[in-house]
């Protein structure tokens, strides 16, 4: 019996074998889930609005998205499959409330302030670098410099937290038919406190930026003067950078109460507020300036130009925000390796120069990353047909590698790019010198946020509080007939308005 017993066994696990080798293999290609938190419409989404590059096309005639074609890399690199969760948020708010909230992500991608307080709060942790082979390889030297220098939180910078995406500075978008162009040169940020363009421009509905014009406008001369020492040669490039830098991040309460007392004159004098409709009233005419983001900025130019309107954008002489958004990953203790390795490849995956090329050209934005191919890209778009009056432009602080020969990165463009696109995507190597990485506000967030209270605080219409009044006297009536048993009747009397009739509870 014992015997009959050990061959059953043995055929059994006969039999069994296969099944078990079948879900060894299932096992070994086990799927991974890489959970992605990313900004609305910034990322290549695939149909009619990609840049025609080297990828397979759908059977439609559409690009797919840069998302399937990372998955179906990762699977072709790695040898395990991978399925990405993409969702977006509207603002670093959102993102940061949302991680507050206990949602688990792989990689996010704040903006640079947003990253120093993740990274001061502990909620990010480092990224291992050295699996960041193609984007060392590929990110342009002035980015990495500038993660380098920044700090995230004390002592560490923020190269080591975050893998840039996209980057640009902040400006005005003008109408030139509109706007004295000798006058904006003149003013700078101050043109927005100008009553001659009373409801004539828009700024952002965010206390950093509109906190940045307003120390701008405060610092004025004193930024002036650093240009001036800078152009003199008394200081060097890297200490004109570093002097504007401490000017555009103080928040001190001296500061402050200027900024309050500028912000709440230039809200007597601009249109609005706005988050996202500057660029269509730009487009239509309803504003003459608008406050914008780089890239927001060249959206708003190409839509105007299709409607044969024509608009410039402008750095003002004093400084400009330099910003950026970047990769980081958020602390996760049940994240397994192999996820881990899906969300640096993932990084990796978007700083290959023709995905870079493809994100940029999507979104509208500029991508951290440089390279032959990006080069070229700014060349297709932005190289003048006429050489013979073509303006030699230089982008050789971006896209240069160590001490290359600066030639090899100009672009012969059309003198108008001078004051449009090109120069809003790459601004020129003396331009950027004067912008300024605005860091997160630690302490001082508490008296910011108090400031923007102060500057967004409206008084209520007479109507509003007729409105309010009667929504008053409706709750005190609801709760004395809840209480009491009551029913509460109206009777008009000559002269004396309502009044309130007592009644006794029918039986």
């Amino acid at each position: 019996m014992k015997g009959k017993r050990i061959i059953s066994a043995l055929l059994s696990l006969t039999i069994l074998l296969p099944a078990l080798s079948a879900l060894g293999g299932c096992a070994s290609k086990k799927e991974v889930t890489l959970r992605v938190y990313n900004w609305e419409e910034y990322i290549d989404e695939g149909g009619e609005g990609s840049y025609e590059y080297d990828y397979e096309i759908n059977e439609d005639g559409s690009a797919p998205p840069i998302l399937d074609d990372f998955e179906e890399w990762y699977e072709e690199t790695y040898g395990k499959s991978v399925r990405v969760e993409y969702s977006t948020f509207g603002t670093n708010e959102d993102l940061y409330n949302q991680l507050k909230l206990g949602d688990k992500y792989d990689l996010v991608c704040p903006s640079e302030y947003m990253i120093m307080k993740l990274a001061a709060e502990g909620m990010i942790q480092p990224l291992d670098t050295a699996q960041l082979d193609i984007y060392n390889a590929n990110v342009s030297d002035y980015i990495a410099e500038i993660f380098k220098k920044t700090p995230a939180v004390a002592g560490e910078p923020l190269e080591k937290y975050a893998a840039g995406y996209m980057w640009g500075v902040t400006g005005l978008v003008y109408n030139p038919e509109q706007v004295n162009e000798e006058t904006l040169n003149e003013s700078g940020w101050k043109i927005m406190l100008d009553p001659a363009y009373k409801n004539k421009v828009t700024t952002k509905d965010n206390v950093r930026d509109s906190y940045f014009v307003g120390l701008g406008i405060h610092y004025r001369e004193e930024l002036l003067a650093l240009k001036k020492q800078n152009e003199n040669g008394e200081l060097s490039d890297g200490e004109y950078t570093d002097r504007v830098t401490e000017l555009m991040n103080r928040t001190d309460e001296e500061s402050v109460k200027k900024v309050t007392e500028i912000l709440k004159t230039m809200k007597s004098n601009i249109f609005g507020f706005e988050t996202d409709t500057g660029k269509s009233d730009m487009v239509k005419g309803t504003i003459s300036m608008n406050f914008a983001w780089s890239g927001d900025a060249v959206y708003a130019m190409d839509q105007a130009e299709e409607e044969e309107v024509f608009l410039n954008f402008h750095i003002p002489e004093e400084c400009a925000n330099l910003f950026f958004d970047g990769w980081v990953m958020p602390k996760d203790e049940k994240r397994d390796k192999d996820t881990e390795l899906a969300a640096l490849a993932f990084i990796n995956f978007m700083s290959r120069p023709d995905n870079a090329v493809r994100n940029s050209y999507y979104i509208g934005y500029t991508s951290v990353i440089a390279g032959e191919e990006m080069l070229d890209y700014a060349r297709d778009l932005y190289s003048a047909e006429d050489e013979e009056n073509a303006v030699p432009y230089d982008v050789s602080y971006f896209f240069r590698r160590g001490d290359e020969d600066k030639s090899a990165y100009i672009i012969n463009a059309p003198a108008e790019q001078l004051s449009r696109q090109l120069y809003a995507q790459f601004p020129p190597a003396d331009t950027v010198k004067r912008c300024a990485v605005m860091g997160y506000y630690g302490e001082a967030e508490e008296a910011i946020n108090e400031l923007w209270t102060q500057v967004k605080g409206e008084q209520l219409s007479a109507w509003a509080i007729v409105v309010i009044c009667a929504a008053v006297v409706a709750i005190v009536l609801f709760i004395v007939f809840t209480k009491f048993g009551h029913r509460i009747e109206f009777r008009m009397k000559p002269k004396k308005g309502y009044r309130l009739v007592k009644q006794e509870k029918l039986k």
